[in-house]
């Protein structure tokens, strides 16, 4: 189970939002025209019909609710349905300027926008035809127009030799298309980015997964391949016992053979186990006070000899926890960890907040040499690894495989510090015990 892919995420879309960014672009466009057609209409003077350009900003407005509309819906965005709606872009603007004054109008110059956008978000070929369609209808102005008396080149409220209100139109229009630029193309940038990133999580996961499931796979293997000769073992070894010329010290060695090998079969069929529990990617939830205290206790079965602390410092019910067998795994490869260094007692603290359960695991050891840590942060495995290799990556994919995060660094008073972070369960738990 990925965690990116978590049931009840809504899957994250750079062209869904940069689509939105656009829309808004072009509603802040078509009020300031329509501002403009409002102030013409009731401080001008001219007696000229403002249905055309009323009815363009109208058409305009309502094609931008209607696109607003679809980004609700499930549909993906595509590249060309983009790419149409920065083609209406530029063929509503023209239309608009067609009726408001052609290439006099300093509004006309907006078409440097749905350009830059085509150049951040859309392949070249798709920036290169906008680019085309803008510049055949810009040219196009200069020659077929309706005069708009407010930007005509001399109109007048003058104010001295050089300023006009074409003049202050052309300033107006630059800032405004400077800061739609600097806002929503960076924005569309960074969601491209941030796609990019969630992609590069992604296929880490699934190569995390994979990990899994080949350990999975050959952990399956070997138990199987193991089965038969464990079997023959225990057959001989209850022959012998049946033998009445064995002696009592023998006797007792093979008894004590017999628990063995009996332990390496429930061994061998709790791994098969866990194999394919991990290949099926089922999960169970179980309140994380009990989980983690039956892995402790699991785990001291097979090192009596190290002492161990446990203490749950959350206050209230301990959270429920989404987890397989691979996580209790993980837990008791962080246990051997601390007890390979030495230690005499290992100390575990479980704790909580409203969204994450942490796990402390320390040990009383000399310690990770900082080389060491900063490959097992950076995600390289080095032979001098050594016994924290294979054990500590494998246990680190678990842990994020159930979306969790592990931390290991040093102590300063000595010794090491392996905290484990994971997500709380919402729903409720289904088994207390995990075995």
């Amino acid at each position: 189970m990925n965690p990116l892919d978590a049931p009840g995420r809504t899957p994250y879309s750079s062209s869904l939002t940069n689509l939105r960014s656009l829309l808004a672009i072009r509603a802040i466009a078509l009020l300031g025209q329509a501002g403009v057609l409002v102030y013409v209409t009731r401080v001008g003077s001219d007696t000229t019909s403002h249905w055309g350009p009323a009815s363009a900003l109208l058409a305009l407005g309502l094609l931008t609710a209607f696109s607003l509309w679809r980004t609700t819906q499930a549909w993906p965005v595509r590249q060309r349905e983009f790419l149409l709606q920065l083609l209406v872009d530029v063929i509503g603007w023209t239309v608009l300027m067609y009726f408001s004054g052609g290439a006099d109008n300093p509004f006309v110059s907006y078409y440097i926008v749905p350009l830059v956008v085509a150049a951040a978000v859309l392949p070249w070929r798709f920036t290169w035809l906008i680019a085309a369609v803008s510049l055949l209808a810009y040219t196009s102005l200069f020659f077929f127009n309706r005069p708009f008396p407010l930007f005509a080149p001399h109109a007048g409220m003058q104010h001295g030799d050089d300023f006009s209100i074409h003049t202050f139109g052309m300033w107006f229009n630059f800032l405004f298309s400077a800061v739609l630029i600097t806002y929503f193309v960076v924005r569309m940038a960074t969601e491209l980015r941030r796609q990019e990133e969630r992609e590069v999580q992604r296929r880490e996961a699934g190569l995390r997964d994979e990990q899994i499931m080949a350990v999975a796979s050959l952990a399956a293997g070997t138990a199987h391949e193991l089965a038969t000769p464990l079997s023959t073992m225990t057959v001989l070894v209850d022959e012998l016992l049946q033998d009445p010329a064995l002696g009592e010290s023998s006797r007792a060695d093979c008894e004590i053979l017999r628990g063995q090998l009996q332990q390496c079969r429930s061994t061998l069929a709790a791994l098969s186990q866990t194999a394919e529990t991990s290949r099926a990617g089922s999960f169970q939830r179980i309140s994380s006070h009990r989980f983690v205290e039956s892995a402790v206790e699991r785990w001291g079965l097979r090192r009596p000899r190290v002492a161990r602390q446990f203490q749950c410092l959350g206050d209230g019910p301990a959270p429920v926890l989404a987890c397989d067998p691979t996580l209790q795994q993980a837990l008791e490869n962080l246990l051997n960890n601390a007890a390979d260094t030495g230690s005499e007692c290992i100390s575990i603290t479980l704790d909580w907040d409203g969204e994450t359960i942490r796990l402390e695991i320390k040990d009383q050891g000399p310690g990770v040499p900082p080389e060491l840590l900063r490959q097992l942060h950076s995600g390289e495995r080095g032979s001098e690894a050594g016994g924290l290799g294979i054990g500590l990556l494998l246990s680190s994919a678990a842990i994020e495989r159930h979306g969790g995060h592990l931390d290991l660094r040093n102590a300063p008073e000595g010794g090491t510090i392996a905290r484990v972070t994971l997500p709380i369960s919402q729903l409720p738990a289904t088994h207390e015990t995990f075995t």
